[in-house]
């Protein structure tokens, strides 16, 4: 059965306040501090896997879980031959500071790509544009598969030396 409920008969509570919220920029910060930090660890996974190191030593050298470092390793293909160099790496190389060692077409400078990449140091490399350190190690692992070799930095101050 219903009755009939007077105002005064129910007690009043405050309302409450709503939930501090963060500002959205602060979030996007912090998803930007993690992506950072995953794409660091997730090149340094592929470095040393392509140094050569199994898993269980990443995982040791990097302080992670072990299923973290299968994770993040590239699959297993790079025991296969690397016939091709990646996009990024080709495009570094034909539009780079030695690119003019091929010639002047980006055609001519497709076939003497194993000169254009030899003609440069370690650092050199780095410095080119689109090119950190898993494509740098990608394109001196393809020369050494070749049977050549970046240029040591020791020649590059030997010729300025000469100059």
């Amino acid at each position: 059965m219903l009755t009939l409920v007077k105002d005064a008969d129910v007690p009043v509570q405050p309302a409450a306040p709503p939930p501090e919220r963060r500002p959205r920029s602060t979030l996007r910060e912090s998803n930007y501090n993690r992506r950072r930090f995953l794409a660091w660890l997730h090149d340094e996974v592929a470095v040393l896997r392509a140094l050569g190191m199994d898993h269980r030593r990443i995982a040791a050298q990097l302080d992670i879980a072990e299923h973290d470092v299968r994770a993040f390793c590239p699959k297993p293909k790079e025991k296969i031959l690397r016939r091709h160099l990646p996009r990024r790496a080709v495009e570094a190389l034909l539009h780079g500071r030695h690119a003019s060692i091929g010639g002047r077409t980006v055609a001519k400078r497709s076939r003497y790509l194993v000169e254009i990449a030899s003609a440069y140091t370690w650092n050199e490399l780095m410095s080119e544009s689109g090119v950190g350190t898993v494509t740098a190690s990608e394109i001196r692992l393809w020369l050494e598969e070749r049977g050549a070799a970046l240029r040591d930095d020791e020649d590059d101050q030997h010729r300025s030396a000469q100059w």
